[in-house]
């Protein structure tokens, strides 16, 4: 737990960053959370085929590569769009 000093320190810093430069800091924040559950799907579900060790290599590398994962509207809208179901 952080003093009231240190708390209301690290807001004054927060609040003086940039719009731009708080959000890299969620993003970081949001890689880490996801690094962090991947190691602890790791821990839990091991993959017994070399077909599941490929696919699960693969989704642990996109979402390294992509911080944020879409939503299920997104998704939907993606698809509409490779569909060409969307103007």
């Amino acid at each position: 737990m952080l003093s009231g000093a240190v708390a209301c320190a690290q807001r004054y810093k927060w609040r003086s960053l940039p719009v731009e430069k708080q959000q890299e800091v969620l993003d970081l924040v949001e890689q880490f959370y996801r690094q962090n559950l991947d190691i602890n799907q790791e821990n839990i579900y091991q993959p017994k085929t070399e077909m599941g060790k490929k696919l699960w290599q693969i989704r642990s590398q996109a979402l390294a590569k992509q911080p944020k994962l879409l939503t299920w509207d997104e998704v939907e809208v993606e698809i509409s769009d490779r569909r060409g179901e969307r103007e």
